[in-house]
């Protein structure tokens, strides 16, 4: 990125660049905290296979809109998958008013993948969602 910052999207370049300021010493007292708020998740999931929860707060926007990429970053609700470390995945679940998709997210124990990849098949089978396209005109 230092040499060539222009083949980074504005997102991300502004999402790395960020991670340049953050101290060590920062760093590692966020690494303990996550370790922490990882084992506190993962110990809601002692009877518990699966949790189905949003993809997102918004439907899908154009990726050709960056004000509404912008806007609507943030609000997926990948985040706390991301720092506790729990495989996620998620799947077509219907369509936006303006025909663009939705999705519903499965999330699961550490290692589970394999359980996930078997509840998202289930749906999918059972829902014709996936089979959907959305319109490109």
């Amino acid at each position: 990125m230092r040499e060539r910052p222009q083949d980074y999207g504005a997102l991300a370049r502004e999402r790395l660049m960020a991670g340049a300021f953050v101290r060590a010493a920062d760093y590692v007292n966020a690494t303990r905290l996550r370790r922490k708020m990882a084992d506190a998740f993962h110990a809601l999931f002692s009877g518990i296979d699966v949790v189905v929860t949003a993809s997102s707060h918004d439907p899908a926007c154009r990726i050709d809109d960056p004000a509404a990429i912008e806007r609507t970053y943030a609000r997926q609700a990948r985040a706390p998958f991301n720092v506790t470390g729990s495989p996620a995945l998620s799947v077509p679940a219907g369509y936006s008013k303006t025909g663009l998709p939705l999705g519903i997210q499965i999330v699961g124990k550490p290692f589970s993948e394999a359980l996930l990849y078997r509840v998202a098949h289930a749906y999918e089978t059972a829902t014709a969602w996936s089979e959907r396209h959305p319109s490109l005109a």
